[in-house]
């Protein structure tokens, strides 16, 4: 699920900072930017993000300022800066270029200056897995809020999804009416014209014109968008339990449509599978 958390924490010493931004996404997928300095305690921070977040596309990037100077002693390493020095001469010989190499601009140059820093003291690594706790729990209540906003999306939804079985639970009666009367007169013709066994063919058109009768996919489709309602109403977050009946949905659905025979009814059936189309997309933000 999306979501944005991010803390700063500041002393005399370190200034450090932490921002977490989270996309949807059916598992965890983690890429976390740090200093090269902390590579060794990476795997540290990777547990504590996956065992927070679970999943989602998650981008984190820690920035460390060190305030204090005795806690970052640098050094000039000079083989790369005469190195340097020494290609650029060659170079503005060769091209017949005049160049000015001022010390700020050397300075500048990748890994000309490096630090001595060793390992992380206990202030430092204090700070910097604080503000990743703050971060975290920072991105957890966006998605809480996000979380919060899609359970009325997918309520209203399958509120709207139940309107319009109303609406087609209306027609079903005068649709089977129709069909009926149709049969019937069809039969009445074939009576006339044709040497048939009337009471096998009437049978035949019973058990016909029971199997276009959609009254028990009603009914089904009216369970399961009760036990959807029912199981986002529990505490415990159940994606997948929800992707499982909405796909019962979708076949009560396609089974009263594929019945209907009936274009009223077919309008009100394809309303329904648009609304269903978006819950299945929103499900699947759900853990």
């Amino acid at each position: 699920m999306t979501g944005y958390g991010a803390y700063s924490a500041s002393s005399p010493n370190y200034k450090v900072s932490v921002e977490l931004k989270s996309l949807n996404g059916k598992f965890l997928e983690l890429n976390l930017k740090i200093p090269r300095n902390y590579m060794q305690n990476e795997m540290n921070l990777r547990t504590f993000l996956t065992n927070s977040l679970k999943r989602g596309k998650v981008n984190g990037v820690l920035t460390v300022d060190i305030l204090n100077p005795s806690k970052n002693p640098l050094r000039v390493n000079r083989p790369i800066l005469n190195a340097y020095v020494a290609e650029m001469k060659d170079l503005t010989e060769e091209l017949g270029i005049k160049a000015e190499l001022t010390m700020e601009y050397l300075m500048s140059l990748p890994n000309v200056v490096e630090s001595d820093f060793q390992d992380v003291d206990a202030e430092e690594w204090g700070m910097i897995e604080l503000s990743f706790q703050y971060a975290v729990r920072d991105l957890l209540v966006s998605r809480e809020e996000e979380g919060k906003a899609l359970e009325r999306d997918l309520r209203i939804r399958c509120d709207i999804i139940l309107s319009t079985l109303v609406e087609v639970e209306k027609m079903l009666p005068e649709r089977m009416k129709t069909v009926r009367n149709r049969l019937l007169q069809s039969v009445s013709e074939m009576k006339d014209n044709f040497n048939v066994d009337v009471n096998r063919f009437e049978q035949e058109l019973i058990y016909y014109i029971e199997k276009l009768d959609s009254n028990e996919e009603v009914v089904r489709l009216q369970k399961h968008i009760d036990y959807f309602s029912q199981t986002l109403d529990e505490d415990e977050s159940n994606g997948k339990k929800l992707s499982f009946i909405s796909q019962e949905m979708g076949r009560e659905i396609n089974t009263i449509g594929s019945k209907a025979n009936d274009a009223d009814i077919q309008m009100l059936v394809v309303r329904m599978k648009e609304e269903l189309e978006k819950i299945k997309e929103q499900v699947q933000n759900i853990l």
